[in-house]
């Protein structure tokens, strides 16, 4: 009965052993996960470098130009059902589900599809679901919307320079990532806007507006502005005599619409002014930036909790060298190799992501635009799966080295014992019978007895 209660103890300790090395497994992905997110997400040095490797300052200014461009040329602008056009077609995903819901299901597909033509109610159903209809006389002046792609970048470019936004944009990085790693730091993200105001006043501003000007019909006959104010300046093209008058006031014009720009822009100055970010608010003890401080803190201490678990192990089941060589040697490998499987999903399930999201792109978003930005975080999902691949490989190499070791553990003391043993002497008559053989249980991995006489 004891014999049956301590192989029963015995056969549960080695199912605790396994079930923590299948939690190490488990844990050491999650840990190793986290710790390169604090080490490599959380670096404004990595998004820097993406910037970079994307040449996304020198192409910023087509970018944004195609973006704006787009934003005031929607695909589909002209097309009515009066000229034979279909602007359902064109209908973003939040239009198409209104017009599927006010129309049905059957009608939107017929109408889609081309099968037939609306009627007048479907018409004005498919108006209020912004399909069809006038676009209002909202949004932006209309002489913004005379200015081609190719005038958009080159106002851009010579209102934007490269260096520039450079600077900026890694400053904003910097004083962004500030805040997240010192809790006491101000709410604060500051553009320097001295270099564009100078830039906007100065030939540059004259040159942009001289661009937009040129692109206006002509100006009536006695044509005179009634105001400086850059607007007024923009309402049509007068002639080469008037444009060479107020060409001077220009830059006093510009200046005068810059006096509201501040030297130094904060972003965050509404949000601060909204107090949404205020702990009272939330009901929170600590601040959102001490929480994560907090959980970073974890992050960093979290590698000893595999440590931890491995010593657990080593507590139960090991008796031995080959022991502990295979109880952390199985392990580890087998965690070598799930870091590594989990680091070829996230490098190819984000290329997956990328290619779908491309098939699949809003006709309001700029191609050149979407691919940019998805550069941008392929260039950061790679480095990241990288570093945790190569990790990943180094725990299977531990790993596969202890397993290997175990197998030679102990084999030259058994080829040294090798031989002939000596021949025993005969025992006397009246010899006590000898001591029954010394039975030791060595435990093999995963919980397998081998009994040596």
């Amino acid at each position: 009965m004891l014999e049956f209660i301590g192989a029963l103890f015995n056969f549960l300790i080695r199912l605790l052993a396994v079930f923590l090395c299948l939690l190490f497994i488990l844990t050491i992905i999650v840990v190793l996960l986290l710790v390169n997110a604090d080490s490599i997400l959380l670096s404004p040095t990595v998004y820097q470098n993406a910037l970079v490797r994307e040449r996304i300052y020198e192409r910023l200014p087509d970018l944004a130009a195609a973006q704006i461009y787009m934003g005031m040329h929607p695909a589909g602008e002209g097309e009515t059902w009066a000229n034979g056009g279909n602007p359902l077609q064109y209908a973003g995903p939040e239009a198409s589900a209104c017009v599927q819901a006010a129309l049905g299901e059957q009608t939107f597909r017929d109408i889609l599809g081309g099968i037939r033509l609306p009627i007048q109610q479907e018409i004005d159903s498919m108006a209020e679901c912004g399909v069809g209809g006038s676009t209002g006389t909202g949004g932006a002046p209309a002489f913004f919307k005379t200015l081609s792609q190719d005038q958009w970048t080159s106002i851009l470019r010579t209102l934007l320079p490269p260096s520039w936004l450079q600077s900026q944009v890694e400053s904003v990085l910097t004083q962004g990532f500030q805040i997240l790693e010192k809790p006491g730091a101000a709410l604060s993200i500051t553009i320097d806007m001295r270099e564009f105001k100078s830039r906007l006043t100065g030939p540059a501003g004259t040159d942009a507006v001289f661009q937009i000007i040129q692109t206006l019909p002509a100006c009536p006959a006695g044509y005179l502005p009634t105001s400086l104010d850059p607007s007024h300046l923009l309402q049509c093209k007068p002639s080469d005599d008037l444009l060479s008058m107020i060409k001077p006031q220009i830059s006093k014009a510009l200046t005068d619409a810059t006096v509201d720009i501040p030297d130094q822009l904060d972003i965050l100055k509404q949000l601060r002014d909204s107090r949404a970010v205020n702990v009272e608010a939330l009901g929170l003890p600590v601040g959102p930036r001490e929480l994560l401080q907090i959980g970073r803190w974890v992050v960093r201490l979290s590698p000893i909790l595999c440590v931890a678990i491995l010593l657990i192990v080593t507590l139960l089941v090991v008796r031995s060298w080959k022991g502990f060589l295979r109880w952390w040697g199985y392990p580890l490998l087998s965690a070598g190799v799930a870091v590594l499987l989990t680091a070829i999903v996230l490098w190819v399930g984000l290329d997956v992501v990328v290619s779908l999201g491309r098939e699949n792109l809003p006709a309001n978003v700029s191609i050149d635009l979407y691919d940019t930005v998805a550069g941008i975080l392929v260039f950061i999902t790679h480095r990241y799966s990288l570093v945790t691949g190569a990790e990943g490989i180094i725990l299977g190499l531990i790993g596969m080295g202890l397993v290997i070791g175990s197998f030679f553990v102990g084999r030259g003391k058994r080829t040294a014992g090798t031989g002939t043993p000596p021949a025993a002497a005969p025992s006397p008559l009246n010899a006590p019978p000898p001591p029954p053989a010394d039975i030791t249980h060595q435990s093999g991995i995963f919980g397998i007895d081998r009994i040596r006489a």
